[in-house]
């Protein structure tokens, strides 16, 4: 009878978190107030009830009370502003546990550990404990993120927790966790697209704080929607770290939207590509100066030969582009600068003149033009993978050999990683399911960087070999290890690709091991 309004108050207070899970209007600040109402008074009547059972004396009750009804309102709090911070991964995970984090509290409370992980041994801890739980899902997934935070490697850990967008296990607090990480870790950065990126496409339940920084977010990018002043304030005062997050409210209040600039004048070696050869030395005559000072007489003889400043202005373009971080309109620039000088008659002819004076045998001028061009296709094409850019259309020795030393490098590399990550299938020690999902995540994303930059004819090419190895990963990890939520967003991502390609037997195989509901510890998924 006396616990009545405390589980009455609890409703309350899950109705609201839950509301405020799918809500990214003005109306989270009222359920998140609600929430917070709600919780503290339920702590007060759940202290009253124990004080009074203690009052008659009835201790052993009132500690049981305690235990039964305070700590757990408590204990979430105790996590995330004592626990973790200390570094107690032992405490936190208890704690975590204790806290009604919902249907599998084990989940959130090893991500509760992994984020208080502070050395080797909580570590070890943490991963003893998280690998008696099979199969893998999002709360494996998000501990070990969070584990290889508190290694350093934020790279890993922010690949790890993007990929939970692929999982259909779906624990809201772990999916909280791990939105609230990648929020931190987006405003540490200044990548403040990013993170509004993000909350435009609600990828992760909001926290308080994650709900905050999308604001700013939001106000430092100019999007649409951004949250006023007022409403801004407010998300400030009911997330926590206020202290740390103040300077940021004011600097994104003082951000205003700047009028959009006038498009600048293309730089010189890009204003190339549009087909005028004399075009990049007209504007660069600085580069072009030292261009001719790595060799006087190529620039003085083609100069005089035919007038056309082909060749010092491919070297300007060559140069420039190693200036400066690459772009794609560079590189077509410079390829196109390229393949115009090597084909150049005023080229060739100073080539020709060169080899009678030097007695070289006939071909040279070939060998010659082939030899540049293989030197700076190697060049152009290092350049081009450190960038992730696509091969540029042209029609020239350059331009072909780009073409081709991209599209099959790229390929040979993804065939071949593929076929290594399908070999497992056949070892004698299988590896860790985590393990596994690591090496897919490695392999998607060298996958999407390749045929973002290589454009659909190359996702066209790419496609069959990363579907026939990557189906009997699903299949094998489907029926041989019961990872039934890594094996069915394999299968996700391969229909989504094949429906891009337009492979119909790919599609069809792919609806078909979709279509299979989801074996989960919240219950079976149904598709």
């Amino acid at each position: 009878m006396y616990a009545l309004p405390y589980f009455v108050l609890q409703w309350v207070r899950q109705r609201a978190i839950d509301a405020r899970r799918r809500d990214r209007t003005a109306h989270y600040l009222a359920w998140s107030a609600l929430a917070g109402v709600t919780n503290a008074l339920m702590i007060v009547v759940a202290t009253a009830f124990v004080w009074m059972l203690w009052s008659v004396s009835l201790w052993w009750l009132a500690l049981v009370m305690l235990a039964v009804l305070v700590v757990p309102s408590i204990a979430g709090t105790l996590v995330r502003h004592v626990l973790v911070p200390a570094g107690a991964h032992r405490l936190a995970y208890h704690a975590a546990l204790y806290s009604r984090p919902g249907a599998d509290p084990a989940a959130y409370a090893l991500c509760a550990a992994a984020w208080a992980s502070r050395g080797g041994e909580a570590i070890a801890w943490v991963e003893a404990r998280r690998d008696t739980r099979t199969p893998l899902g999002d709360g494996e997934i998000a501990t070990t993120a969070l584990l290889a935070a508190s290694r350093g490697d934020a790279a890993t850990a922010r690949g790890l927790l993007r990929s939970l967008a692929m999982i259909v296990e779906d624990h809201p607090a772990v999916r909280e966790l791990a939105g609230e990480w990648l929020a931190c870790d987006a405003a540490e950065r200044g990548a403040w697209r990013e993170l509004a990126d993000d909350a435009a496409a609600a990828r992760w339940p909001a926290t308080p704080l994650g709900y905050l920084l999308e604001g700013i977010a939001a106000r430092q990018v100019g999007a649409a929607g951004a949250p006023s002043a007022g409403e801004l304030w407010g998300r400030w005062a009911l997330a926590p770290r206020r202290r740390a997050t103040r300077a940021l409210v004011i600097e994104a209040l003082a951000v205003h939207p700047a009028p959009a600039p006038a498009p600048a004048p293309a730089p010189a070696s890009e204003a190339n590509a549009s087909g005028e050869p004399g075009d990049a030395t007209a504007t660069t005559g600085g580069a072009t100066a030292g261009a001719g000072a790595v060799d006087p007489d190529a620039g003085s003889d083609a100069g005089s030969d035919a007038g056309s400043p082909s060749l010092p202005g491919a070297i300007a373009a060559h140069l420039a582009l190693e200036a400066r971080p690459a772009t794609q309109a560079g590189l077509a620039a410079t390829v196109h600068a390229w393949d115009t000088a090597l084909a150049d008659d005023a080229t060739r002819s100073w080539l020709a003149r060169r080899a009678l004076e030097l007695d070289a045998p006939l071909g040279a001028v070939d060998r010659a033009v082939a030899d540049v061009a293989g030197a700076v296709t190697d060049e152009l094409a290092r350049l081009a993978e450190t960038a992730q850019l696509g091969a540029p259309t042209a029609a020239g020795p350059v331009g072909h050999g780009l073409v081709r030393r991209l599209r099959h490098g790229r390929l040979d590399a993804l065939e071949a990683g593929f076929s290594r990550w399908a070999q497992h299938r056949h070892g004698d020690t299988p590896h860790a399911a985590i393990d596994e999902w690591r090496e897919f995540i490695a392999l998607w994303t060298a996958y999407q960087a390749a045929v973002t930059a290589g454009g659909l004819e190359l996702r066209r090419l790419a496609f069959p070999h990363a579907f026939t190895q990557s189906s009997h990963m699903a299949a094998w990890l489907w029926n041989k290890r019961a990872e039934y939520v890594v094996s069915h967003a394999i299968s996700q991502w391969l229909l989504a690709e094949a429906l891009v390609v337009g492979d119909t037997e790919a599609i069809e195989l792919g609806h078909r091991n979709c279509a299979m509901s989801v074996p989960t510890r919240l219950g079976r998924v149904e598709p």
